[in-house]
């Protein structure tokens, strides 16, 4: 055997010929194999002896045919007819090359790429697709050269003609072609040996025996569907049960349910399969399944996450799933399979490694307080196998614990790739420096090895995994160039971002500047094209500046470094167009807010899903209860997909066009914009999953079932319909099986079975159950000031923003009380008709002064003067800039203009300045909207550089004074005065009433004519019910009273200054908090922050924590409102009880007793 290594410890036949010849010999009537042709009931079988017989005629028939040592194309959908095939080329000495059957609506490049690599002589298939993919074949040069047979025509009659071909276990048995570069396709070659060793290897990991059961979805012209699904069982002398892919994404249950109905010991596939169940499958299916018999759960094919581990435990523990089944393992397809595995019936092993040293190529258990990285371990090195880890670029081993490029040796390693000399040397052919030890298969993954366990890591080039498939970035990368002519050439990177522990495919790529609205369509092409060719659509695309993409001084991509500076935000970003995910780029555009019409691709806008509170992330809210999943997304009923008038009536009464559309619209959700029948449903940017969706909606909507072969075909939403119609009976047939109008679920229409309601009890369940109630519900008791009483118990009061200490001044009091004798509680008219009372005008008369602007206007409500402002000036013709973090009713005002919105990093002038210079030129008005003190972190702008920008691209300014005005300036009056500025150097000033002047209302000020034509025609000031006359005379009392007591305002700034340095004394993270009463405490986790809110009021201190996903969970943080009414002993005593309990959380004590701090 032309092999390095010995044979191995495995004995057993040579070949897989004399395999299944044995099989066949001593198991005759056994069933080999059980496929599921609907995935459930409907069967099909064959016995070792039907295998034998049906391989014979089809080795002998192709022996005829002179194709012995040829190299033939397997082409075969899912099902049994492939593993005849398949065992056929092995019979006549034929290499078999598995491959996806081709497809009329399917670039033929990656079959051709194949066929020319290996020669290919013949093409195997079944009848019907070659019926089907006829046309398809003679447009092609290179397919319609070769000779294209349907195995099902083979005579049966041949079988007796059959003669053993002359091979041996080094024999070339079939070539596996890795996913990869359609341009440079490589077919590792197999040998009989190789297969039958790892055979042998897998059920020695698997501990398999003739007693159990097997059932595979795995694709079979996949490694591991075939060697795993298809060779291990035959090795073992055990059935197998298998089922189609697109059977188990269609409805994941079905798996699960095979492993229940039959009983099965062993299944597996990559991890997103295990990820799709938990999300797929509810709990009155769980309630049906038995998965106590499984014993061997394998992952691989991609990274295994311990997320996943624990999510399907969770799910499944009930159904009788065991956590030790769970077999992660580690394999290639140069090493045949499998590589490495653990101990069956012994739970996962899952460390936790110092994140920082893993970065810098060392494994080291992470310690207390260090950020930890979780690792799933794939197992130990396998007998006859030996692993090493090696420094890539020397060559020289490396010892324990060191990261490295995984090398393996052993007698299921691969013979090399196929007529690829020069790269068989130097991936099969590897030796350590040194010692010269080897050869040794470098397999380009990086990992470590720690207690002889298997860590993988990553990859060292920059191969791309998506659902276990591999792809080569620069395959994607020239289909996205040759997409459109707009797209420099070989100046675009493609690469993965993982969110929610999901691959997602981002591309990014230098655009010719021209006319930005040009941009919808070199969107529209990409998409196309990406997924017309690789089956991926991209998530997300972003258009950078020509000359800006990463790159060597050679020319080559960086596209490690693009990835950085996508996540970082620091691409010069043209437009960018994303498939429905929240933003968190600086540059990115916003999603539409509630109410807002929907924007096209062409705009460069993000449709996200917004949480609960219809996407507005609350600044305001200090503990988040809960972020309800609501399918946001959905299309506009005003908008809705258009039908086109073609379908046939169904059963719910409307043309089953429109039921279609419907469809398509519900999985496509932003995407769906302007659908139509000629709508090409790749186009759009569904993937493959999402596609499978509508067809099982579908299916499940008018009974029946389409056949498989039809589902690769549907293109356009018109053809879907036209598949309802023939196969799922769509006109009447389809009001039978329904027997009605769909039921209005109880979910629809009764509020306390919503299940954002049903979500949000029981995260107030959970809160009850570990005696952590929502702070900002809690009941307060008394006047607003320093100190506040909760439960009967006094605690110092850091959550109100009663800045100057007004709330319980007896003037104000008095004022307000003078005011409701006066005019009573409320006007109950609008300023329009009669709502207008004297108080409101002297209160602006006052407030025009305080502020040096020529008039100002009040309305009722917090935001009621922002929402004014932008909603009456700016509309979808115009751009509104904002920081990230701006506190709520900023977010919600730009929403309600329904103007462009982007977004900037909080206070980053130069950012706002890039986004200008972009965009400026596309839109009527721009307004720049800034806080002068921010809300979030106390970070004062730089409004100089703010004025300076908004001149330069003629926008207007606007400046949110709710946190500035009564805080910052000699003499309070806000940031224009803190910077020395003139009032008329912003266009608008705005605020809120209810902090430093402690009334409710809010106001807008700046020149005569602006204020002037807010007040006569925006309806937030002029058509809602007026401010109350008390609350405006409350105002005007706190004006008054700013101005005559100056040491206010000093006392509130010696305090804020006083808190920041005593914390910083103490090493604790304020921020860019600096002479504001606004003071955060970052901690970078959401449960620390829980924990310290909960310990300081123990200790009579009241401070509110500020969560996900009002901040990200790196930011979490207690934020700590100051006020003139505090004294410099609470503040000491606050920093103090901080730090100390800090030190504890630190440490992992707690301490709940305020003594100890004392």
């Amino acid at each position: 055997m032309a092999l390095d290594c010995l044979p191995g410890t495995f004995f057993g036949p040579n070949t897989l010929v004399e395999l299944v010849r044995l099989r066949a010999e001593r198991q005759p009537d056994d069933v080999a194999f059980t496929y599921l042709v609907d995935g459930e009931g409907q069967q099909v079988e064959i016995t070792y002896a039907e295998l034998d017989r049906r391989a014979r005629a089809i080795g002998a028939w192709l022996g005829s045919l002179g194709l012995t040592g040829q190299r033939a194309l397997l082409l075969h959908p899912a099902g049994l007819e492939f593993i005849v095939a398949f065992f056929g080329c092995l019979y006549g000495g034929v290499v078999a090359v598995p491959a996806y059957p081709p497809r009329r609506n399917r670039s033929l490049a990656r079959i051709e790429a194949i066929s020319g690599d290996c020669g290919a002589r013949v093409a195997l298939s079944t009848g019907q697709v070659l019926r089907r993919v006829g046309a398809v074949v003679r447009s092609s040069p290179v397919l319609r050269r070769l000779q294209w047979l349907a195995t099902c025509d083979c005579p049966s009659a041949m079988a007796d003609s059959w003669q053993p071909p002359d091979i041996d276990a080094a024999t070339l048995a079939f070539l596996q072609y890795t996913s990869g570069s359609t341009g440079t396709p490589k077919g590792v070659m197999l040998t009989h040996a190789n297969l039958i060793h790892n055979s042998a290897l897998i059920a020695y990991a698997f501990e398999h025996t003739r007693s159990g059961l097997g059932v595979f979805w795995l694709p079979s012209y996949h490694d591991m569907g075939l060697i795993g699904g298809v060779l291990q069982p035959l090795y073992c002398g055990r059935p197998n049960i298998l089922m189609s892919p697109m059977a188990f994404l269609q409805k994941p249950l079905r798996w699960l349910a095979a492993v229940s109905r039959f009983r099965a010991t062993t299944s597996g596939g990559p991890n997103f399969a295990y990820d799709l169940c938990v999300r797929s499958i509810g709990p009155d299916e769980r309630r049906q399944l038995d998965l106590s018999s499984w014993e061997v759960a394998f992952n691989g094919a991609e990274p295994v996450q311990e997320e996943t581990i624990e999510r399907f435990c969770e799910a499944f523990e009930p159904c009788g799933f065991r956590r030790e089944a769970f077999y992660p393992c580690y394999g290639l397809a140069e090493a045949t399979l499998i590589v490495s595995g653990g101990y069956v019936h012994q739970q996962p092993v899952i460390r936790a490694f110092d994140a920082a040293t893993l970065a810098d190529g060392r494994a080291v258990d992470a310690k207390q307080g260090a950020r930890p990285k979780l690792l799933v371990g794939c197992g130990s090195t396998l007998p006859d196998e030996q692993i090493v880890i090696v420094d890539p670029q020397s060559g020289r081993q490396l010892p324990d614990g060191s990261i490295g490029e995984i090398w393996v040796r052993g007698p299921s390693v691969a013979q090399g790739y196929w007529n690829r000399p020069e790269a068989t040397e130097e991936t099969f052919h590897a030796r350590l420096a040194g010692s010269g030890e080897g050869p040794f298969l470098r397999t380009g993954d990086l990992g470590f090895l720690r207690d002889g366990e298997l860590f993988v890591t990553g990859r060292i080039k920059d191969v791309i995994i998506l659902r276990g498939a591999n792809f080569y970035p620069q395959d994607i990368e020239r289909t996205v160039q040759q997409s459109h002519p707009r797209l420099r050439p070989d100046c675009g990177a493609a690469f993965t971002v993982a969110v929610d522990g999901r691959e997602r495919l981002v591309v990014v790529h230098e655009v010719q500047r021209r006319k930005r609205g040009e941009l919808g369509e070199v969107f529209a092409a990409i998409r196309r094209a990406v997924a017309a060719e690789h089956d991926f659509p991209p998530e997300t695309i972003v258009l950078v500046r020509a000359g800006t993409i990463p790159k060597t001084s050679s020319g080559k991509i960086q596209r490690d470094a693009c990835r950085r500076a996508f996540l970082e935000g620091r691409l010069k970003v043209v437009a960018r167009w994303d498939a429905g995910h929240r933003q968190t780029d600086a540059e990115w555009p916003e999603a539409p807010g509630p109410g807002s019409p929907p924007r096209s691709a062409d705009e460069g806008t993000i449709h996200s899903e917004p949480h609960a509170f219809q996407g507005t992330r609350i600044a305001e809210t200090a503990w988040t209860v809960c972020s309800a999943d609501r399918g946001n997304g959905e299309p506009d009923k005003a908008q809705g997909p258009r039908s086109g008038g073609n379908g046939r009536a169904s059963g719910d009464g409307r043309d089953l066009a429109s039921q279609v559309l419907e469809e398509v619209a519900r999985v496509a959700k932003d995407r769906a914009a302007g659908l139509t029948l000629e709508t090409n449903i790749r186009e759009i940017g569904l993937d493959s999953l999402e596609r499978v969706k509508i067809v099982t909606a579908l299916e499940e909507r008018f009974g029946g079932r389409f056949p498989e072969e039809v589902l690769f075909e549907l293109e356009t939403c018109g053809q879907v319909v036209e598949a309802v119609e023939r196969y799922l009976g769509g006109g009447h047939s389809a009001r039978s099986a329904r027997g009605g109008a769909k039921p209005i679920a109880e979910e629809a229409y009764r509020p306390e079975r919503f299940p954002e309601y049903v979500q949000l009890r029981q995260h107030l369940e959970v809160f009850r159950a570990i005696g952590l109630l929502p702070p900002q519900f809690t009941p307060h008791e008394g006047r607003t000031g320093s100190r506040t009483t909760v439960d009967g118990r006094q605690l110092i009061d850091f959550a109100h923003h009663d800045y100057l200490g007004l709330a319980g001044e007896p003037a104000v009091i008095r004022a307000v009380q003078e005011a409701v004798q006066r005019y009573g509680a409320t006007v109950a008219a609008s300023p329009m008709v009669g709502g207008q009372r004297q108080v409101h005008r002297d209160l602006e008369c006052a407030l025009a002064e305080l502020l040096g602007t020529q008039d100002a206007l009040v309305v009722d409500g917090a935001s009621g003067a922002i929402q004014a402002l932008l909603a009456q000036l700016f509309d979808r013709q115009d751009l509104i800039l904002y920081p990230t973090h701006a506190h709520s009713g900023i977010r919600l005002a730009a929403a309600m203009a329904g103007a462009d919105r982007r977004r900037f990093p909080q206070q980053d002038w130069q950012a706002a300045d890039r986004l200008l210079d972009q965009l400026r030129g596309s839109y009527r008005r721009a307004a720049v909207v800034i806080e002068g003190v921010s809300l979030l972190d106390g970070a004062v702008a730089e409004l100089p550089q703010f004025i300076e920008i908004k001149r330069r691209h003629k926008a207007l300014l606007v400046v949110d004074q709710s946190h500035s005005l009564g805080t910052i300036g000699p003499s309070g009056r806000g940031i224009g005065e803190h910077f020395g500025l003139e009032a008329a150097d912003v266009d608008a000033w705005t605020g809120s009433f209810s902090y430093a002047l402690a009334n409710a209302g809010s106001w807008v000020a700046g020149s005569g004519a602006l204020v002037q034509l807010l007040r006569y025609t925006a309806p937030a000031a002029a058509a809602t019910v007026a401010m109350a006359p008390s609350a405006a005379a409350g105002a005007l009392a706190a004006i008054r009273l700013l101005k005559e007591q100056p040491e206010r305002v000093e006392r509130l700034q010696r305090r804020a200054k006083q808190f920041v340095a005593l914390a910083r004394q103490r090493g604790l993270d304020t921020g860019p908090s600096q002479a504001a009463p606004i003071v955060p405490i970052v901690l970078g986790s959401s449960s620390r922050c829980v924990e310290l809110t909960q310990a300081l009021r123990d200790c009579g201190i009241y401070v509110p924590a500020i969560l996900y996903p009002a901040v990200d969970e790196e930011a979490a943080r207690l934020r700590f409102c100051l006020s003139a009414a505090h004294t410099a002993e609470q503040i000491h005593y606050a920093v103090d009880a901080l730090a100390s309990q800090m030190a504890r959380l630190r440490g992992g004590r707690m301490d709940q007793t305020a003594s100890e701090v004392a």
